[in-house]
């Protein structure tokens, strides 16, 4: 199992951080969890085009998650080379009146002609998607927001908040992971309702007994902090402060 976090940043432009994806790659297929802007460049730059990603899983729909879904799907309709692979979209009931709601504002330019997209709406379940068993619960953030654990069949296991504040359900997600990937919008002292900080983190990370904690999503004031320090106070395990294209393989 490999994981690339393709953005580490927000909604705010930075040219160094890119909003919020993850690559997952499996077996040879590849998922995104997320897609937020910037998403389908950084997958360019891995020589990765619209036709080798085999699903998407959104923990969810704000726009620096999902933005790039929309240049996902109109360049996948480009003449010359269009996708032919149906595309499953996973995300928490609701999603799909949203997806075509979202359809429907393009005036169904997004809809595509040679390949279907597949909506699944999985809540608070585990599901098996091509070897993988993906389990999703809920979190601290809006009533569509589910953090993920995808787990193979040797017991290799990555758990993905998405944006949220503590919750139980991403500290159980994450039960002696190889890998938690948890938003770390803040330092401790700028600390915004129904988003984590590094204390906040290193606290999931902890019940969680992972073996490395990742932490993105940083806003500017981030850069400036000591990020590690406030982490280490509550998760004394490995911890890695992503930047875009930090990669992990397990």
């Amino acid at each position: 199992m490999k994981v690339t976090i393709l953005g580490s940043g927000t909604a705010f432009p930075d040219l160094t951080r890119n909003s919020a994806g993850v690559l997952l790659e499996h077996e040879g297929r590849r998922y995104l969890i997320d897609c937020g802007y910037g998403t389908v460049h950084q997958l360019l730059r891995l020589n990765i085009t619209y036709h080798d990603i085999d699903g998407i899983f959104f923990t969810h729909h704000h726009p620096d998650h999902m933005c790039d879904l929309i240049y996902f799907l109109f360049g996948s309709q480009y003449p010359g080379d269009p996708r032919t692979n149906d595309l499953p979209i996973v995300a928490a009931p609701g999603f799909r009146a949203y997806f075509d709601t979202l359809m429907a504002a393009f005036n169904h330019w997004l809809v595509p002609k040679t390949y279907q997209v597949n909506i699944l709406e999985q809540d608070e379940e585990t599901r098996d998607h091509h070897g993988l068993q993906v389990t999703t619960a809920r979190v601290q953030h809006i009533e569509m927001s589910r953090g993920y654990r995808f787990e193979d069949a040797r017991g290799n296991s990555v758990a993905i908040s998405g944006d949220t504040d503590y919750h139980p359900n991403m500290a159980a997600l994450g039960r002696d992971a190889d890998l938690m990937v948890l938003e770390c919008a803040t330092p401790d002292a700028m600390k915004v309702a129904k988003h984590s900080t590094p204390a906040i983190c290193g606290r999931m990370a902890r019940e969680a007994g992972c073996k490395t904690l990742c932490l993105t999503h940083f806003y500017p004031p981030c850069d400036d902090a000591v990020l590690l320090e406030e982490c280490r106070r509550e998760f004394d395990g490995n911890i890695v402060l992503a930047e875009d294209l930090t990669a992990f393989n397990f």
